[in-house]
């Protein structure tokens, strides 16, 4: 219990301290290599100051011959082509009227009709001429004329059979020929357009290609035009790295250390917590702390100031709380001493003993 009247021991703290040297030092060359620098200089700067060794020519190869042969011959392809065109689309035009026109009207199906026609005739004519015969024999081997009728009346109808037939064919070979070139019209129709579209698309490749070799000749005129600067900058830039190299060599330079670690110090144990609780009160003396009894419970003696009054700890009340706030929970009991210094206790406003610490002469 001594402790809450003696002081704490003292305390070794370790804090942390820095120290900084700041100079200059000097760093010289390797004395041997001294005279090879000093004879190395003016070669140096002779090399670096002559006017540079640039290639001159063009980086854009020539075109081989074989490139403009090729580009000649689709020129030509371009040009055979562009003449297709027109026959492709004449073509396209006689498919399509026949694919979608009246059969009965193709040009071979009536040039057929009127081939069957002329031979209808001839065979009327023949017909005639054979009736006549007929008729003529027919007196002399005592035909009836009801014989001959018939025989006329069979060989008309075998004429006409024979023209249906002949009609019928012409018919069938003018609706293949209208599929065959319903089939075909797509086709050739494709072949129109890409007449049509292949010299435009020749004439495309060949101008990107002569656009491709104009840019890189203008690239290659910059570069020609544009290198002799570069090349002298280059130059300069090496050797004024060469001789701020050279020229560092012995000179001066700033030096700078830092050194970090810790550094031990003792620090005293200071008051004890009834000093503190009394200079606290002190600093604006007379300043009194609320210590009245029926403000307190769980009330334990810890010791005994030197002029015998008793020192305690406790806990406070929950009516007390709401005056005290954080105020500590060890000290004196205001009833004993206003028994022995009656000057250091006084009644608060709130009606409960208070104590004035300063004055217990402690």
């Amino acid at each position: 219990m001594g402790g809450f009247f003696s002081s704490p021991p003292p305390v070794v703290v370790q804090a942390p301290q820095q120290m900084a040297t700041s100079g200059t030092s000097e760093i010289k060359p390797y004395a041997p290599v001294e005279p090879y620098i000093q004879s190395l200089l003016p070669k140096i700067e002779t090399t670096f100051s002559a006017a540079p060794q640039l290639y001159t020519g063009s980086l854009v190869p020539t075109e081989a011959a074989q490139t403009l042969a090729a580009r000649d011959i689709y020129g030509q392809v371009g040009q055979t082509a562009s003449a297709l065109a027109p026959a492709y689309q004449q073509m396209f035009l006689q498919d399509y009227a026949t694919a979608t026109g009246d059969i009965t009207q193709d040009p071979i199906y009536q040039t057929q009709l009127g081939v069957l026609a002329q031979q209808a005739r001839q065979m009327t004519e023949a017909d005639k001429q054979l009736a006549q015969q007929q008729a003529i024999e027919a007196g002399q081997f005592g035909l009836g004329s009801t014989a001959l009728g018939e025989l006329q009346t069979m060989q008309q109808q075998k004429r006409e059979e024979l023209a249906q037939r002949q009609m019928a064919t012409a018919l069938q070979e003018a609706e293949a020929r209208r599929v065959a070139a319903m089939q075909r019209t797509p086709q050739i129709a494709q072949q129109m357009l890409q007449a049509q579209i292949t010299p435009a698309t020749l004439q495309e490749a060949i101008g990107q290609q002569v656009e491709a070799r104009q840019a890189a000749q203008l690239t290659d005129a910059a570069r020609l035009a544009q290198q002799q600067q570069e090349a002298e900058r280059a130059q300069l830039v090496t050797l004024a790295n060469l001789f701020g190299g050279l020229a560092g060599l012995g000179s001066s330079t700033q030096m700078q250390q830092t050194q970090q670690g810790y550094t031990s110090s003792v620090v005293g144990g200071g008051a004890s917590p009834l000093m503190q609780l009394a200079s606290t009160v002190g600093a604006a003396a007379p300043f009194f702390k609320l210590s009245d009894i029926v403000l307190k419970r769980d009330i334990e003696k810890i010791g005994k100031l030197p002029n015998g009054i008793n020192v305690y700890k406790w806990s406070w009340t929950e009516e007390a709380k709401k005056i005290v706030g954080d105020q500590p929970e060890y000290g004196v009991i205001a009833q004993e001493v206003q028994e022995v210094l009656p000057h250091a206790v006084k009644r608060g406003d709130h009606g409960y003993l208070m104590v004035n610490y300063s004055a217990l002469e402690v």
